[in-house]
């Protein structure tokens, strides 16, 4: 699978390259990004940032690349690739990201432990910094889609969606 994370330059973005082991990794970002390649990750050049046209210009990139998972990163990039979730997976790429409508409930300015975080596909767990039983039946029950911090509040996980500002 080819798997494309937004915020590629960042330390968050090479944090969670762990997550997808088996996949063919792009991690994209705007403006000037490095210029090589390692066997588990490849640059991209998602152009310059345009607010208005950003799930437009995600879109053409995972096409481009032929991407089967997107994961937006960047707080700015989220709303609008929630609302166009549908025409993305019409076009075979899966978003992770929660749905629009639960997509408020997953959003906290704090987070108690940034080591605590946890990457899901449609409810199922692909990693865990923290491995625990309760983070996969967590993500199970909510049917978690996208990488969440752990916050966790008298023995229950309070998952907050992972972005980077």
């Amino acid at each position: 699978m080819k798997t494309l994370l937004t915020g590629g330059k960042s330390a968050q973005a090479l944090k969670i390259l762990k997550a997808f082991t088996g996949d063919q990794i792009m991690l994209g970002d705007y403006g000037e990004i490095p210029a090589f390649a390692s066997t588990q990750y490849q640059f991209v050049d998602l152009g310059v940032r345009n607010d208005e046209t950003i799930a437009h210009n995600l879109l053409n990139s995972c096409l481009d690349l032929e991407v089967d998972r997107l994961l937006p990163l960047y707080q700015f990039e989220l709303e609008a690739v929630m609302r166009s979730a549908v025409l993305f997976e019409e076009f075979n790429i899966h978003v992770l990201l929660p749905d629009l409508l639960s997509f408020p409930l997953y959003l906290s300015e704090t987070v108690v432990d940034k080591q605590n975080w946890a990457v899901f596909d449609k409810g199922e767990l692909l990693y865990a910094a923290i491995p625990a039983e309760i983070i996969s039946s967590t993500g199970k029950e909510n049917a978690l889609n996208g990488v969440f911090y752990m916050n966790e509040n008298s023995n229950e996980q309070k998952p907050v969606l992972f972005t980077i500002a």
